[in-house]
């Protein structure tokens, strides 16, 4: 619940969270651009304007009333401008609708729809299309009351009517080719076969496969796997109740300390820190559905301090007896759960790195290393230099 002057609402924890922006821009594009990558979905309209656009290396025409829907996976350059395209692009994140409007249908289809349909479609198919972008683009303008909301309703009602059309328009499988490759290690970096075994598929030899791959991507083939990987892990972290053992379980890297070294390599920065930075407002960012999601979210952020029940009562605005007694019904407590996530994060940081234990013990909130190591033994049945021992580059 969110204060708002002298009242309050329950519905104000989505507030600035990052899987809900949607920005809307109309332009002009005269020159050509560069092959682009992105990590948001791109919805674009062309009213008007002639040029070819090359996405993930196959060549389309764009022209008046094409429709585009380019998912993350999707590298376009823009090129040979006859004409001005003038249009208007619509930019999200896939958890928009992959949380809001995905309907159950046969294993697979989803993934069809993402992966094997044309990335564009005949935006006179359907005059709801054009008449749609125009609404957005003039809701955002207006921002009048409820716009933001609005947005987001034909937002999604345009992105399903693109999912009803192309896969209308899907004939056939994709055919395998090196960008296939280069989408499937994308996709699925943890369960592509050795170089060796792709290359004998599409009847290449790996040697070659390789230079067309970082020709292509910039990266050779084990590169991409380990690029691929990182980028799977940055979806994963957006679901905060997954174990970072589980993330790296779920990708098949060889060990905790790999992981952390590529993450770091490619983002600058450790998982917690991108979970920070990158995927939660640190503003303003209770955004769970139910209470106890907000409670651990703010302990996930605030742990390393000196935090109390009083200080996660007063950031969410609710009564201290209020989360007592919701811990209550979990069978918990706010001590325990501070420090349950506390020992999380000193665990993965043993197993992970050589900082000396105080250190750790440090960066996790205990306030002395006496407390730490009783903490720890209760919890694991042995000491913090046992665990790290035993669990280190495993």
């Amino acid at each position: 619940m969110k204060e708002q002057k002298e009242w309050f609402t329950g519905i104000d924890y989505y507030h600035n969270y990052k899987e809900k922006e949607i920005q809307i821009d109309q332009f002009v594009i005269t020159k050509p651009i560069d092959l682009h990558a992105h990590i948001q979905v791109e919805l674009w309209y062309v009213f008007d304007g002639v040029a070819k656009m090359e996405i993930n290396g196959k060549v389309y025409q764009i022209k008046k009333h094409t429709y585009l829907c380019l998912y993350s996976h999707h590298l376009y350059r823009v090129y040979d401008i006859e004409k001005p395209l003038h249009v208007i692009v619509i930019k999200f994140f896939i958890g928009l609708f992959m949380n809001m409007m995905w309907e159950k249908h046969e294993a697979g289809r989803h993934a069809e729809l993402v992966y094997q349909t044309y990335p564009l479609i005949d935006g006179e198919c359907d005059t709801r299309i054009r008449n749609l972008f125009e609404s957005i683009y003039l809701e955002k303008q207006r921002k009048e009351f409820g716009a933001y909301n609005m947005m987001i309703y034909e937002v999604l009602e345009l992105h399903m009517l693109y999912c009803r059309y192309a896969l209308r328009d899907l004939q056939h499988i994709v055919k395998k080719d090196i960008w296939y490759v280069i989408q499937q290690v994308i996709v699925s970096p943890s369960s592509m076969y050795p170089i060796e075994d792709v290359a004998k598929e599409l009847g290449y030899h790996p040697n070659y496969l390789n230079k067309k791959i970082k020709d292509l991507t910039g990266m050779t083939f084990f590169d991409l796997k380990q690029f691929a990987k990182i980028l799977n892990a940055c979806a994963l972290l957006h679901f905060e109740e997954l174990d970072i053992s589980y993330i790296i379980d779920q990708l098949g890297c060889s060990s905790t300390a790999s992981f952390y070294r590529m993450f770091h390599k490619y983002t600058g920065m450790s998982p917690l820190q991108y979970q920070q930075c990158k995927i939660f407002d640190t503003k303003d960012c209770y955004h769970g559905q139910e209470l106890f999601l907000q409670i651990i979210q703010y302990i996930f952020l605030h742990f390393p301090s000196s935090i109390t029940i009083e200080d996660c009562a007063k950031t969410l605005h609710i009564k201290v007896h209020t989360i007592s007694k919701l811990l209550e019904d979990y069978e918990s407590s706010f001590t325990k759960l501070l420090e349950d996530i506390r020992l999380l994060c000193a665990r993965t940081l043993l197993e992970a790195t050589d900082i000396p234990i105080i250190m750790i013990a440090m960066d996790c909130g205990f306030g002395s290393t006496t407390t730490f190591q009783r903490a720890f033994i209760k919890k694991k049945n042995c000491t913090p230099s046992e665990y790290r021992k035993k669990y280190k580059n495993v």
